[in-house]
């Protein structure tokens, strides 16, 4: 958000000019805004919401009145809204509420109003505001209301709905819970525990289950087999055979495999038939072992899948099998297990190209049918397509297409909703600039859509661009899902780093779609996705203060650190654009584990195909099919994939991974 120096004295000075701008424009009948005006009206913004912050709000209500035609208007409401919500009648507030009804500022007041409710426990006027229906994150609150209100039974139900969840709650619920556990009978806790334990373990949560059992009678062996999942092959045969168990079982085998899946591999297998596995829960089972099994590079992975799998029942290790094949340059039996995969699979651009690249290899030659299913393939844009026209010696096919219609920009620009969120971003407000924009994005048409793509396009809101052409499923319009996001700072890093810029880019576009506010669910931040923990060892690295968390949400911040870590990587694995990908990804370690078990060098497609680690594996063909986008876009850059972007054409052919043993420095050829 842009800074403002602004006193009091220039603020009244802001709004007397904004008063006198406006008296010329209505004489001179303008119909649009000048610039001059607009920037004017955001200054007077910032300075607004930062008086009522301040508690100064008649200063605030006098900012307010030189912003009556402004976008964000609503916004400077609700911070008058908060800032005097405890002094509010009611009437006043619902009426505000009324007024904003359907918009993202009335959401964001009848929040800070339910809230504020439940901090006074006002719990009859709570009730009201919330229509009798528990809010999201205020569950508690809710049956404290009931409760204070005398609907006890309706407080029973509420709160054994909020009990019975496989995942921990909140500790400010510890006395709702407290109080209910309270009304029931010993038997009654007892079986509440054991039902709340019994969805905990289904859910993966073993500390939970373990924290419930404590307070269930006879279940020191149930608590035993959480604490120490090895004691499974001891005690298995001593547990009853009861759902609860089974479902133990089960948690702790999957435990198992991850510690030590050669040794709980015939373990699986005996327990399944005491404890009448189904069906289903012997596939899972099974895809957990295959995975560690895999993961591990275990030398007797191939047989193993063999023997669990002998009726290709189960496509995830059907096409482990390929890959596997694939490793051992078996190309016959890869060619038999990808026709055993599932009919509808068989499409699938990754088995056709696997399937011709198999066919090529067993006769040393490319009969015409091959060439025709690669040229085929070749036709379309992505990464095995592009590695099918490496194999043709063609050009890579994008299949680029504008349908954007600018004659629908300006009603969608008018928007109130549109106009808010441009505004907001503006400001620096993105989360509240994204929430306005999903709101407006839904009363759109799909040719709508894409109109509003372009806006955000042109007014540097990358994320918003990406995001909706995706949504409207505007697959070929690679301006939209390609944007050159943030330009002056990525190519300033990548000129700084001495890394393929097209390569930044692709690795941003992957992460976020360039969204500053974006977080992933370990903590990752920003453009380009960094974990705090990676920024405070770059920054040391840097010389530099570490970074608070939330600077991490500025781009050129991100971006700077990003393409360090990125050129810090390329170096550590000898310039291996693939590994140092790999590497962004999963991290450092894992990737100089897979290459430490390697045996031999790898074609660099079947290396990226057989890596243990799925996500990874898929993120790797998404980064170099879009720095092929990116080169292409850039038109000029070194060649950072293995179908060698920017038409360098056959390196898929001839670049290898080479095994690394653990004390060697990680790195490659051909990369």
């Amino acid at each position: 958000m842009p800074t403002s120096g602004l006193s009091l004295t220039n603020c009244r000075l802001l709004l007397a000019t904004l008063v006198a701008l406006s008296s010329l424009l209505v004489c001179a009948g303008a119909q649009s805004v000048p610039r001059s005006e607009l920037d004017l009206q955001r200054e007077l913004f910032v300075v607004a919401v930062d008086e009522a912050r301040r508690g100064n709000l008649a200063e605030a209500r006098a900012a307010r009145q030189g912003l009556q035609d402004y976008a964000l208007v609503p916004y400077l409401d609700l911070e008058l809204f908060k800032a005097e919500i405890h002094t509010l009648s009611h009437e006043y507030a619902s009426r505000e509420m009324t007024r904003n009804k359907g918009t993202a500022v009335g959401s964001l007041m009848k929040q800070a109003w339910r809230a504020k409710l439940a901090r006074n426990q006002e719990w009859e006027a709570f009730l009201k505001a919330t229509k009798g229906r528990a809010p999201r994150g205020l569950q508690c609150d809710f049956v404290r209301a009931l409760r204070a209100t005398g609907e006890d039974a309706r407080a029973d139900r509420e709160t054994e709905s909020l009990w019975l969840t496989g995942h921990s709650l909140p500790d400010s619920c510890d006395d709702v819970l407290a109080e209910w556990l309270s009304r029931l009978g010993v038997d009654e806790v007892e079986q509440m525990h054991r039902r709340r334990a019994e969805l905990a373990i289904g859910s993966g949560q073993s500390g939970l289950a373990l924290y419930l059992l404590r307070k269930v009678a006879g279940t020191e062996t149930e608590r035993e087999l959480l604490r120490q999942p090895e004691s499974l092959h001891e005690l298995g045969d001593k547990l009853e055979v009861t759902p609860f168990n089974r479902q133990l079982v089960i948690l702790t085998l999957k435990r198992l495999a991850a510690r030590d899946h050669e040794a709980s591999n015939p373990l699986w297998h005996q327990l399944a038939r005491r404890f009448q596995f189904t069906e289903a829960e012997n596939h899972t089972l099974r895809d957990t072992f295959a995975r560690q099994i895999i993961a591990d590079g275990a030398p007797y992975a191939r047989d193993w899948l063999n023997a669990n799998d002998q009726n290709f029942e189960d496509p995830y290790l059907t096409e482990w099998r390929v890959r596997l094949a694939l490793k051992d340059g078996d190309w016959r039996a890869a060619q038999h297990f990808i026709q055993a995969l599932p009919a509808e699979t068989h499409s699938d651009a990754q088995w056709q190209y696997w399937s011709a690249r198999a066919d090529i290899e067993l006769r040393q030659a490319m009969t015409e049918e091959t060439r025709a299913s690669l040229e085929y393939l070749a036709q379309s844009r992505g990464y095995y397509s592009f590695l099918a026209a490496d194999m043709l010696g063609k050009d890579y096919q994008m299949g680029e297409r504008r349908t954007v219609n600018r004659e629908l920009m300006p009603a969608i620009e008018r928007l109130p909703a549109v106009q808010r969120a441009r505004e907001l971003y503006w400001h620096g407000l993105v989360r509240n600039a994204d929430a306005e924009w999903r709101r407006a994005l839904r009363k759109l048409n799909r040719d709508e859509q894409v109109a509003a793509s372009q806006l955000a396009l042109e007014w540097g809101w990358p994320n918003a661009a990406v995001m909706t052409a995706i949504k409207a499923k505007e697959w070929d319009d690679l301006e939209l899902r390609f944007p050159l996001a943030f330009a002056d700072t990525f190519k300033e890093n990548a000129k700084a780093r001495d890394i393929d810029l097209n390569w930044a880019y692709a690795i941003a576009r992957q992460e976020s779609a360039f969204a500053e506010h974006a977080r992933s669910r370990v903590g990752a931040r920003g453009v380009m996705q960094l974990m705090p923990g990676t920024a405070r060892t770059i920054s040391r690295e840097l010389g530099r203060p570490s970074p608070k968390v939330q600077e991490l949400h500025n781009p050129i911040v991100n971006i700077e650190m990003g393409s360090y870590y990125l050129g810090r990587l390329l170096k550590d694995f000898g310039g291996n654009h693939i590994l140092a990908t790999a590497a962004y990804n999963a991290g450092p370690e894992r990737i100089r584990r897979v290459l430490a078990r390697q045996k031999e060098p790898l074609p660099a497609d079947i290396w990226i195909e057989n890596l243990p680690y799925g996500e990874t594996r898929e993120y790797i063909k998404s980064v170099l099919a879009f720095s092929v986008v990116y080169g292409l876009k850039l038109k000029g850059c070194k060649t950072p994939s293995v179908q060698a972007g920017c038409n360098a054409k056959g390196e898929a052919r001839y670049a290898y991974i080479e095994p690394q043993p653990p004390e060697a420095a990680p790195g490659a050829s051909g990369g």
